[in-house]
């Protein structure tokens, strides 16, 4: 009776195979991930995307194995409107948004009370010129980097991107639009089952300046502690703030983003192989 209820709770382990792309990502980011899945002993094939086509390179894909994605936006887009939301792609349109993180972290979002409107809607204000606002789009699609702009500059700016073919982007682009802070320093989190793999400072006093060593354990303990009451995915990033609020320095979040396309700086890509793989298999 002991052995059948052995059997019973038995789980077989999901066979694993990472799909990466090969252009358009930094080389030692691809050569981490090489070696990654060499020490863990996970199948890997590299595929080329064409930029901003909605073609799907061929790779392998079969009852044996699950695949894991890592590439471009434009990969996972694809991926996500053509086969059906496999498992290893951790995306949801509905759930990755920034009027959804709003709704669920509120005042723990650095932005919350922003507003929501489309790119024409917020042409059409009548805002002070030198009024300083940070726009981003509302959802993951990164039609354009979240940026700091003054309002009377706004039309230019929106001309220039127009023009430089930004997938998906137009006057009815869903924006969020709310002022702008002063940040000291940026984090990157890579977050598994409510847990922090590994992190990456990005940013210090608005320059780029990484650092997988200053990351500080209120921080992560913030991050988690956001995990504890909600989600968008089991598998997502987070992008943390820390803001001078009041005299002291306090955390937010900036925004969540999907870990198939996410930037690495210097976050520990072996650690977040061997997270990812491990969830993967145990699902």
């Amino acid at each position: 009776m002991h052995v059948i209820k052995g059997l019973l709770n038995f789980k077989i382990m999901k066979k694993v195979r990472w799909i990466i792309q090969n252009n358009l990502i930094a080389e030692n980011d691809r050569n981490q991930f090489q070696e990654a899945c060499d020490k863990l002993s996970v199948e890997h094939v590299e595929i080329i995307v064409v930029p901003f086509s909605n073609e799907l390179p061929e790779f392998p894909i079969d009852d044996e194995y699950e695949n894991i994605y890592y590439g471009s936006t434009t990969l996972m887009n694809n991926i996500y409107e053509q086969l059906s939301k496999p498992a290893g792609l951790f995306y949801d349109q509905e759930t990755f948004s920034m009027e959804n993180y709003m709704n669920q972290w509120r005042e723990h979002m650095l932005s919350y009370g922003a507003e929501f409107m489309t790119m024409k809607e917020f042409a059409n204000k009548a805002y002070p010129n030198d009024r300083n606002f940070f726009i981003r789009p509302d959802g993951d699609g990164k039609e354009f980097d979240g940026v700091v702009i003054e309002y009377g500059k706004f039309d230019d700016w929106y001309d220039k991107l127009t023009k430089c073919d930004a997938v998906g982007l137009g006057a009815d682009t869903e924006i969020m639009v709310g002022p702008a802070y002063n940040i000291g320093k940026e984090w990157r989190n890579y977050v598994v089952n409510g847990k922090v793999i590994t992190s990456s400072r990005y940013r210090n006093n608005f320059k780029l300046s990484k650092s997988g060593e200053d990351i500080p354990e209120d921080m992560i303990k913030f991050v988690e502690d956001r995990c504890k009451e909600y989600q968008p995915h089991d598998v997502f990033a987070m992008d943390i703030a820390e803001v001078k609020d009041d005299g002291e320095n306090k955390y937010f979040i900036i925004e969540c983003g999907c870990m198939n396309s996410v930037g690495f700086y210097h976050a520990d890509i072996f650690k977040y192989t061997e997270a990812i793989t491990n969830y993967i298999e145990t699902l």
